[in-house]
């Protein structure tokens, strides 16, 4: 073999060598070398969705008492409405029946018969006597303005009192006292009807006693007590009858409760066999103008909720667009978000019998940023102490023997908002590709290698 042949052959050899070693050190580099996913930063606002349960609520409701139960207690027969119902005017709340009606029934009519009788019996006695006189008729006024001057003083000194004003029984004296103590009008006002009503009771009451010594309308003695005992009769006869229509117009009211006026039904208590005296509420109702809303209570979320943020709930089959129309303060303490109540919300809830029933709907709050801002993945940030960074792919370009190769350059970076996806920061990454994932620790400086899914 000649000497030129040896060295074509040992060269050829050396380069076989080096490719070989070429190739096993790139495979090697290749094995160790963290591959990693590179993106692009975009620019826009951030979005969020943060949950929150809402439930049903009413801001306006009208508690419904019955009063006349006060006085005329009564047993449920049978409830006909469930909360969350949407009633119309006139529809059957809760049918009852009046405790001891027809023992009460038996009772009044009895007195009233009784009382009948002993008119009849008296006016036979006094056959021959006028059943009135004016001088009756003077006794009978004097009375009730005695009584309507008794309500007045009444009502004066109890409000002089609540302004720690004290009204001694002598009235003369009140009205300079409530002046000098700096009495309001509605104290002042009260004094001067006092001051009326005393006035017509003594007028009343001298014209009584000067019938005394008016022949012309002084009656005997004994005429005159008939008459007055006849008049009172009489009067606790009317009081009788008028007991008697009350218990017939209570068995009708209560008997058969009905919706005065359209509405959902928000409360109702009272079942079958309970009793009910008026001492509370029988239903409340949301009447047909006071809407519904959903309500969540927002006091420990991290993000500050404004009105008119949109929302967003998700149904069966789609998802539900609304918004918060006010965020309340309560007066348990907590931050409510006010949120209107759509008919598709309604619907997919199954309406507002389930919704009430159930513990609430799960809603999404819709946060967006106010100014737009460079948007990364949230994966891609990371953070050291109180510092927040990133790593971007630094190419560089080898000669024939070092091919050309990516490193990680770590920077910090300003972070203005969060989302479970996406983080917004405030330095531009244009046309720089940023490291998110990677198959193991990315370190500054280092070499990386991209990788494809």
């Amino acid at each position: 073999m000649s000497k030129k042949n040896k060295v074509l052959k040992a060269l050829l050899l050396l380069a076989v060598v080096i490719a070989v070693c070429m190739y096993f050190s790139r495979t090697i580099q290749t094995i160790t070398t963290p591959k990693v996913k590179l993106v692009q930063a975009t620019s826009g606002r951030i979005e969020q969705k943060i949950d929150v349960s809402a439930k049903a609520y009413f801001p306006v409701k009208t508690e419904i008492t019955l009063n006349k139960a006060k006085d005329y207690p009564i047993t449920i027969d049978k409830v006909y409405v469930k909360t969350g119902l949407y009633v119309e005017e006139g529809d059957v709340i809760f049918t009852s029946t009046l405790n001891d009606y027809e023992t009460k029934e038996k009772q009044l009519t009895d007195d009233y018969n009784k009382k009948a009788q002993e008119i009849i019996d008296l006016d036979i006695a006094n056959r021959k006597s006028s059943k009135q006189s004016m001088q009756n008729d003077l006794y009978d006024q004097m009375i009730e303005l005695q009584d309507a001057l008794s309500e007045a003083e009444s009502k004066a000194r109890l409000a002089a009192a609540k302004e720690n004003i004290d009204l001694v029984f002598d009235q003369s004296t009140w009205q300079a006292k409530a002046e000098a103590a700096g009495a309001s009008q509605e104290v002042l006002d009260l004094i001067q009807n006092a001051v009326t009503a005393k006035a017509s009771f003594e007028m009343a009451r001298v014209d009584f006693f000067d019938s005394y010594e008016n022949k012309k309308i002084k009656v005997k003695d004994e005429v005159f007590k008939y008459i007055k005992d006849r008049n009172t009769k009489v009067t606790e006869m009317q009081d009788l009858s008028d007991d008697m229509v009350a218990l017939q117009e209570a068995k009708q009211s209560l008997g058969k409760v009905t919706a005065a006026s359209a509405g959902y039904i928000v409360e109702l208590d009272l079942k079958t066999g309970d009793s009910y005296t008026g001492q509370k509420s029988a239903y409340t109702i949301a009447k047909k103008d006071d809407a519904p809303i959903l309500r969540a209570d927002i006091t420990d979320l991290k993000k500050e909720v404004s009105k008119n943020a949109k929302v967003e709930v998700q149904g069966e089959y789609s998802t539900y667009k609304t918004k918060v129309s006010e965020v309340i303060n309560d007066t348990d303490g907590r931050e409510y978000a006010e949120i209107e109540l759509t008919e598709d919300i309604l619907r997919s809830a199954g309406g507002m019998s389930k919704l009430m029933q159930d513990d609430g709907l799960s809603a999404k709050i819709v946060f967006r940023a106010k100014k737009n801002a460079t948007i990364i993945p949230a994966s891609a940030l990371r953070t050291e102490g109180d510092s927040d960074y990133i790593f971007v792919a630094e190419y560089s370009y080898g000669g024939f023997l070092s091919s050309s190769n990516v490193k990680a350059k770590k920077t910090t970076v300003t972070v203005i908002d969060r989302s479970d996806t996406e983080v917004s920061i405030n330095e531009d990454l244009s046309y720089q590709s940023i490291i998110d994932k990677a198959d193991r620790t990315v370190v500054d400086g280092k070499p990386v290698m991209e990788y494809v899914e």
